[in-house]
């Protein structure tokens, strides 16, 4: 899991900025172009990059640094390193720390700290600091794009020109062909999924390459004929039940609430505090008021009370040269004031204080 990430000069962060994120669920708001999905994947990039226990401990620093700049790269759909330093910082240098924690991993042992540099691509980046152990934990990105329909053509164009594709999708797709190993699923887990295929009225099956919803009674559905919605949401109830998410991992959800009714948000959020008190960490994304309130109502039920929580405000800087303002609490109230959130609640107010007249019978 992620603990700790310090970063200065990346994307939309051209100052000094820290983040401490808590083994439960981590929620990043804010609205368009505030940075929440620039500082998700680069979480996602380093935890992932960082989950390989099963290689040598103590491995040459050429190799890591070839080998993070490329993760780097495909996770953000970049060709160079100059697009992931702040447009607005003069000298082009970026300097990254992140802390990850693990099973059989003491603390501090797994520490990261490197810098890049934009116009210098093949030598660019170095690191200072290399984890003495990774993590046998692993890390997953579910985005907003869908993947399960276009599955089949993602696997024949990734195993020969997987560079060219988005390294989230791809990945994903890969942990999709997984099949269930012979771990048995923790009833903590199984309950997870059991809400899931109660919302979708039915189990996602893979037949010859391609993915169908099984509903009682009914013929296998074609995917395509699916809500889109539905399919992410399906996509994590097959990853956990191949054992792709289990405890210990680190998901990383772009906008869970897009393309979902309001009147299911509150089953999706119960499907994430679910997987949350199995031992997942949870770091999601979001500029939905009602997902919001719906995770804070949750959060207080006796049954989440003890899970660790934490909230990250981003607010954009508009014509501001200083970059994107951040703020971190415990709860929704403690971060600062955002724009995408206080629109909502003013057209709530407005609509409320209309004066509807009664219409005459006809």
């Amino acid at each position: 899991m992620i603990k700790k990430l310090a970063v200065e000069g990346v994307t939309v962060f051209p100052m000094q900025e820290a983040f401490g994120f808590v083994p439960g669920i981590n929620i990043i708001v804010g609205g368009n172009d505030s940075g929440k999905s620039h500082l998700m994947k680069l979480c996602y990039a380093l935890t992932k990059w960082g989950c390989d226990g099963n290689r040598r401990e103590l491995p040459e620093v050429w190799a890591e640094e070839k080998r993070l700049r490329r993760d780097l790269l495909r996770v953000f759909g970049t060709h160079n390193l100059t697009s992931l330093t702040a447009r607005n910082r003069g000298n082009g240098q970026a300097h990254v720390r992140a802390s990850l924690v693990g099973n059989k991993v003491p603390p501090g042992a797994a520490e990261l700290d490197f810098h890049f540099t934009a116009g210098q691509e093949e030598e660019g980046l170095h690191i200072k600091k290399l984890p003495q152990r990774f993590l046998e934990e692993n890390a997953v990105f579910i985005s907003p794009r869908e993947v399960l329909s276009i599955y089949p053509c993602y696997m024949q164009a990734g195993k020969r020109y997987p560079e060219l594709l988005d390294s989230a999708s791809w990945e994903l797709c890969r942990a999709l062909e997984e099949e269930p190993g012979g771990t048995p699923i923790p009833e903590s887990l199984r309950f997870v999924i059991k809400q899931i295929e109660k919302l979708l009225s039915g189990t996602l099956q893979r037949i010859n390459g391609r993915f169908y919803l099984k509903r009682p009674g009914q013929e296998p559905l074609e995917l395509n004929l699916v809500a889109e919605g539905f399919k992410r949401i399906g996509t994590l109830g097959l990853l956990i039940g191949n054992g792709t998410v289990r405890t210990g991992t680190s998901l990383f959800w772009d906008e869970p609430e897009m393309n979902i009714n309001t009147t299911h948000l509150p089953v999706l959020v119960s499907i994430v505090l679910g997987l949350c008190r199995a031992g997942v960490q949870v770091m999601l994304t979001t500029h939905s008021l009602f997902l919001l309130r719906e995770l804070v109502i949750q959060l207080a039920e006796p049954a989440n009370e003890k899970l660790s929580r934490r909230f990250f405000g981003l607010q954009p800087p508009g014509n501001s040269q200083c970059g994107v303002r951040t703020s971190t609490g415990n709860s929704l109230d403690e971060i600062d004031h955002l724009d995408s959130l206080e629109a909502e609640m003013e057209q709530a107010d407005r609509y409320l204080n209309m004066n509807f007249e009664p219409t005459e019978p006809a």
